[in-house]
């Protein structure tokens, strides 16, 4: 027989909301260094011991705390950070809830000391079993805050943390994320008496990515560039891994929204949208992405620790930072910034163009006699004059290495390029040119073709047909079990049509067009391959001049729809290097 329904005792009721607010030392000390951003502190102590299970101590120099506020800071639910209902739809602080001190006094020896600037004297409060009366303290302008003895009144719960290293692992984690959100904010971490990390603010582009090096190494921030740009309102910036320094290597992949560190699906699924078909194999990408928008845009009030967030328009803010990211890697190849800090900007526009300098050489040209064979399929003339005294990025063929490399010069360095990976890339990018425009042309078939198919598939497809016209697919059904296909986009060949057609009744959100449009990418990017020229093809000078200046003009020529360089450059420099010239 079960046991009857009793109010539960005010001290379990605060264990138990504990339970959502504190997992393990990290969780208290990101709750309070929000309470020391929310003070508006321009300086923070971090001190901790045994990884934050025996001490986390937080000192700020924030706006303070009156005497009369210290017992109300560490009831249930009384904060200064809201007020109404109203308030929760736009919230601009860090914390709001009111619950974490209370939730931490719960479960810990608890201390909080005071002052604000209109005192002469701080304050203090003391919580071990009981809240102790406010008394006098000296103390500076600001708070400190310390937890002692963590979950001392729940050795159940303190049996399942983990070892003080692991939990300082997971406090320094926390750290830095918040330290990544608030440059203009200094900040000390000191671990068993010993300062780790001591951070003076850090105004200004190069401030912040001092203290990103600092935080995660030289050569994780070194291998980013730094992008800014608007779109629809949002505003992102950030450090983003240049997809040719890109590896397997994960970290840092961080999202601050309005200067709140989340952990966010749709964010790291649009960064994965903007590296697409530039990064190799399994190599991810690395970043620390600032998104910037109407606090009325976006609803935090969706996880008990505030670690994922909602936006009103997740399309929009998917299609925003999307389009922002893989604007700086859609210039031609060898169209970088020449800046070796990586600072770029991206302007609003159609294009969200990438600011870049001009290549400019000595005076050299190459030596381009006719020949009869024509040159590769979409490439340029390579006769087109350049200005004088400039060499184009990508310099002059010389000649054909093994019959897969181009070798060219330019005035200081040689450029090798694959040209089975750069023509892949040119006619990948021409077939997603069609295919993004619609209306592609339709190609009509002078015998209808009958497919046979499931009863879900044809549902599907029927059910899409007025998305799929536009992309040059006519068809109608027959039964409940097959579909006769007119035409279909004249790009492709029949028996391809009618495999693509297969693929998109299967996918499960063919209903919506990005995921038809990405079914039929992924296609055309095989298209791409197969139809690129082969290693192992003698090419004319002529053609190999071609497939370079095309190359400089091609979205993203940098690299293979496959993730591939396209092709490297070795400075005159490292020549004279390795052969010792000027030692």
């Amino acid at each position: 027989m079960g046991m009857g329904i009793e109010i539960l005792p005010p001290e379990l009721v605060l264990q138990i909301a504990a339970g959502e607010v504190v997992e393990r030392p990290a969780s208290i000390l990101k709750e309070l260094l929000e309470n020391s951003l929310d003070a508006g502190a321009r300086s923070i102590i971090v001190e901790l011991e045994q990884g934050g299970i025996r001490l986390i101590r937080v000192r700020d120099d924030g706006c303070g705390l009156a005497p009369e506020e210290l017992p109300l800071a560490i009831l249930p639910h009384a904060t200064s950070k809201i007020r109404a209902a109203e308030d929760l739809d736009a919230i601009q602080s860090l914390g709001f809830r009111g619950e974490a001190l209370a939730s931490i006094a719960a479960v810990a020896d608890f201390r909080m000391a005071s002052r604000t600037l209109a005192q002469d004297v701080g304050t203090e409060i003391r919580v071990a079993l009981e809240p102790s009366p406010v008394r006098p303290v000296a103390h500076p302008v600001g708070t400190t805050v310390e937890v002692r003895d963590l979950f001392f009144r729940l050795p159940a719960r303190r049996r399942f943390l983990r070892s003080a290293r692991t939990e300082y692992q997971h406090c320094l984690e926390v750290f830095r994320l918040l330290v990544v959100g608030h440059p203009d904010v200094a900040f000390q971490l000191i671990h068993e008496s010993k300062r780790v990390l001591e951070l003076s603010p850090a105004p200004g582009l190069e401030g912040q990515a001092g203290r990103l090096g600092v935080l995660f190494g030289q050569d994780a921030i070194r291998s980013m560039r730094y992008l800014s740009g608007e779109h629809l309102g949002l505003r992102l910036s950030g450090w983003f891994v240049e997809p040719r320094l890109a590896t397997e290597q994960t970290t840092p992949e961080i999202w601050m929204v309005n200067g709140r560190a989340v952990q966010d699906r749709l964010l790291r699924h649009a960064v994965r949208s903007g590296y697409e078909d530039v990064l190799y194999g399994h190599n991810r990408p690395r970043y620390v992405g600032f998104l910037e928008l109407d606090a009325h845009a976006v609803d935090v009030n969706v996880h008990p620790r505030k670690l994922e967030v909602r936006f009103r328009d997740a399309q929009a803010v998917h299609q925003s930072v999307t389009r922002l990211i893989r604007s700086a890697w859609r210039g031609g190849a060898a169209q970088g910034t020449g800046d070796e800090s990586g600072l770029i900007s991206l302007q609003e526009g159609p294009g969200a163009q990438i600011e870049s300098e001009d290549h400019r050489m000595t005076r050299w040209r190459p030596n381009v006699s006719p020949d009869t064979r024509l040159p590769l399929e979409f490439l340029e003339s390579s006769l087109v004059h350049s200005p004088e005294g400039v060499c184009p990025p990508l310099g002059w063929a010389v000649a054909q290495l093994a019959e897969i490399y181009i070798v060219a010069r330019t005035a200081d360095a040689l450029v090798i390029v694959d040209f089975h990976a750069a023509h892949e890339r040119i006619l990948y990018e021409k077939l997603k040119q069609a295919l993004t425009s619609p209306p592609l042309a339709l190609q009509r078939l002078l015998t209808p073709v009958s497919l046979d198919l499931g009863v879900s598939e044809v549902e599907q497809l029927v059910a899409c047909r007025e998305l799929m016209e536009p992309l040059g697919y006519d068809f109608d059904r027959v039964t409940s079990r097959s579909i006769l296909l007119r035409g279909h986009p004249a790009l492709l060949e029949t028996a391809v049509a009618i495999a693509l057609l297969g693929r998109l009744a299967q996918e499960p959100e063919i209903g919506i067009r990005e995921p038809l449009e990405q079914c039929m990418l992924s296609l055309v990017a095989d298209l791409g391959c197969h139809g690129a020229v082969r290693a192992g093809r003698h090419l004319t000078m002529e053609e190999m001049n071609a497939l370079l200046r095309t190359l400089e003009k091609t979205p993203s020529g940098d690299f293979c729809n496959h993730g591939r360089p396209t092709w490297s450059r070795l400075d005159l420099h490292e020549l004279d290097r390795r052969f010792r010239r000027g030692q």
